[in-house]
């Protein structure tokens, strides 16, 4: 049997040089970043001049095109002609980057770093003896009377040399042409590895770097998935998700949700394993990606909407996500009725077990099953599985840590509740940034730590002694005070004080605040957490009626979602603005244009519910039936009368203050508005309402009706 071995060879500097130059050498991404400063730099080159060796460079000779580093610093690196083989640097990599940095002259500003290294600066001191060992000839500074930039030695010629003639006396020219002829004969040794398949090359990379760099699976599922023709580079891909979320507080989100998702979801065996999504093909994986990624969002909605989770920090594990995600890949549109409850058993079951403390891939393969069956409408079996919430007295001995999986889920259960601010009913606004760490400003002990440790009173870090709260008030009105002192001051500002403690799981009767009895409080508040964490797991929680248009509110505003805080009177100026009825029906228009949405009037843009008392206050009839028919006249005057059937209109009750609910339908035909004797057609463009003109309009109609 033969077996084609790696061949020795190598390269004088000139050709490496230009095999760079040519995009023939290149850097793979899975690479670290080049961090060799100038004086390393420097001591190598002077290495070469010396003679001395300075090591091999690997490098794997390939067909394959895999994602690849496209410049250093300043300097771009051409893409590899057609029909040439490539040469990536499997080991060598800063070596080969600082010498193509030290012959360019090259400004490099590394990652990471403000100031801006100048490869350019490294110099050869003439007046240094070669033959002395303990002697630098290059140098990142002259170190004597007379030196020369290395990249003028490393470029050197005849016509140069003319040039240096009043610089440089006759024997320092000749010096300086011996030592560029140095550089150019210099012989880098290198192994060429000339096996194609990328496998071999990472096995490869991978042992040779034993001791330094281990490359991860997303690294080597980059490296092995990457497709020009697609423009398909996950790396960047998966950078540009993590943006999006990042705008809605999710950010750090594991890459390795992504590759567990998609090998579930592809493998035939429906594992997660290393070697499982090793084998995943690639053009497969390509062709899967974009639907995982959406399902991904729709796990991420779920959780921000359904329940009411804000932030990715309290999320018990990001490896919740799969399952959810897979869950909404096989499964486009919402959940049913049933599905909806088993996946909340589902959730709790999973957040309160340590479920993915140890051995996830194989727990997510046990659990895909179980998703598997609330697929199908049906309950799975839990029979293996240990919830820890054994009595209300265990949650009151069990200490919080934030990054307590246990505890993540009695922050999430807090957060479903959306907790109020005990000075004036506001929703308390969760921060990722704060929430990472124990002593964040937005967690709270109701009974203060050292309030409690004044009094020598134990166990002041439960987690049943853990609220969220805003963080001027933890820090400026709280502090260390009692809470019969500080409920007490905020119930003379706040005089439905009681609804922002409710959603705390807390109430002001029976709790022992007025007493500051902080065992009775425990209590209390023990058994309400309790029994709603036990009405989840058993399938007896029930949701409000207003269930939906809450996740409507939460969800926040999008195409088919848009939010007023009033219909006609500017908070602003505190007077009737007649501008603004026709942003109301302009947005109506839009979703008539559109794929039709609900406008909610008396929402501002977080979410907040202000109600519709300030404008009632400028109407003849000041209830709710003249808002409504003030509303029907504005749509009638700017949109029409003939839209009635498209368009319903309701007052529920949100977080205690009456909203107005204007649920729009898709128009079958083309809607206009009339504004002081302009007409105009607008459509939804995300989170707003945008105008068309004529030739656009037309496009859209096409597209749009028929």
């Amino acid at each position: 049997m033969n077996f084609e071995q790696p061949k020795p060879d190598s390269k004088k500097y000139s050709d490496l040089i230009s095999d760079i130059e040519k995009g023939i050498i290149k850097i793979p991404k899975f690479q670290r970043e080049f961090v060799w400063g100038i004086d390393k730099t420097a001591k190598l080159l002077d290495s070469i001049l010396k003679g001395y060796p300075i090591g091999t460079f690997i490098l794997w000779k390939t067909d394959e095109r895999i994602n690849d580093i496209k410049n250093v610093g300043n300097l771009d690196i051409p893409p590899t002609p057609d029909g040439t083989k490539v040469e990536y640097v499997l080991d060598g990599q800063q070596r080969i980057t600082s010498l193509f940095a030290a012959y360019r002259g090259a400004k490099i500003q590394k990652i990471g770093e403000k100031k801006v290294t100048d490869y350019g600066d490294i110099v050869v001191n003439i007046d240094v003896d070669i033959s002395d060992s303990d002697g630098q000839v290059i140098s990142s500074e002259p170190t004597g009377e007379k030196s020369i930039s290395l990249s003028t030695v490393l470029n050197f010629s005849f016509a140069k040399a003319k040039e240096l003639e009043s610089k440089f006396t006759g024997d320092e020219l000749q010096l300086i042409d011996s030592y560029a002829n140095a550089f150019r004969t210099y012989e880098f040794s290198t192994v060429v590895l000339r096996k194609e398949d990328i496998d071999s090359a990472i096995e490869v990379f991978t042992r040779i770097n034993t001791g330094g760099q281990t490359l991860t699976l997303f690294e080597i599922m980059s490296a092995k998935t990457y497709d020009e023709e697609q423009s398909f580079d996950m790396t960047v891909k998966w950078g540009d998700f993590i943006k999006e979320l990042k705008d809605i507080k999710y950010e750090g989100v594991s890459n390795s949700v992504v590759l567990s998702l998609l090998s579930l979801v592809l493998s035939r065996t429906k594992e997660c394993k290393r070697k499982t999504i090793l084998a995943l093909d690639k053009h497969t994986l390509i062709d899967a990606w974009d639907d995982a990624i959406s399902a991904l969002k729709d796990s991420i909605d779920y959780f921000r909407t359904t329940y009411r989770i804000p932030v990715s920090q309290i999320l018990p594990y990001d490896a919740l996500l799969i399952p959810f995600a897979y869950f909404f890949y096989h499964k486009k549109d919402k959940p049913s009725g049933q599905q909806k409850k088993l996946l909340e058993e589902f959730f709790w079951r999973m957040s309160l077990s340590f479920r993915y403390s140890s051995s996830t891939e194989s727990k997510l393969a046990q659990d895909i099953k179980r998703i598997d069956t609330i697929l199908e409408g049906k309950r799975p079996d839990y029979a293996d599985i240990k919830v820890n919430l054994e009595s209300p007295r265990a949650l009151v001995t069990t200490n919080f840590s934030a990054g307590n999986s246990f505890c993540k889920a009695i922050l999430c259960l807090l957060a479903y509740q959306e907790p109020k601010d005990f000075r004036d009913n506001g929703k308390v606004i969760l921060d990722n940034s704060w929430l990472k760490i124990a002593n964040s400003k937005n967690y709270h002990h109701f009974f203060p730590k050292a309030y409690l440790a004044a009094k020598q009173i134990q166990n002041g870090n439960s987690l049943v002694n853990i609220t969220f709260v805003s963080d001027h008030l933890n820090k400026r009105k709280i502090g260390a005070k009692a809470p019969s002192v500080y409920i007490g001051d905020f119930h003379d500002e706040n005089s439905e004080i009681d609804i922002a403690l409710t959603s705390h799981f807390i109430s002001l009767n029976g709790f022992g605040i007025e007493s500051d009895d902080y065992a009775t409080f425990l209590a209390q508040r023990s058994k309400l957490i309790y029994d709603s964490l036990k009405s989840r797991i058993d399938l007896t929680h029930q949701e409000s009626v207003n269930e939906e248009l809450e996740e409507l509110i939460v969800g926040g505003e999008s195409e088919k979602v848009e939010f007023k805080s009033t219909l006609r009177y500017d908070l602003r100026t505190k007077v009737v603005n007649k501008k603004l009825e026709f942003v109301i029906a302009k947005t109506i228009a839009a979703f008539l244009n559109s794929e039709g949405g609900d406008l909610l009037i008396g929402i501002d843009d977080d979410s907040n519910a202000l109600g519709l008392e300030t404008d009632l206050q400028t109407l003849e009839k000041q209830n709710i039936d003249g808002f409504e028919l003030l509303l029907i006249g504005i749509i009638k005057k700017y949109v029409g009368t003939e839209y009635g059937n498209h368009i319903k209109i309701s007052f529920p009750i949100y977080d205690s203050q009456q909203i107005c609910r204007v649920r729009v339908s898709r128009s079958g035909t083309p809607v206009f508005t009339t504004y002081e004797g302009k007409e105009e057609f607008f459509v939804r463009t995300g989170c707003s309402s945008q105008p068309l003109g004529r030739g656009e309009q037309s496009i859209y109609e096409k597209e749009h009706w028929t």
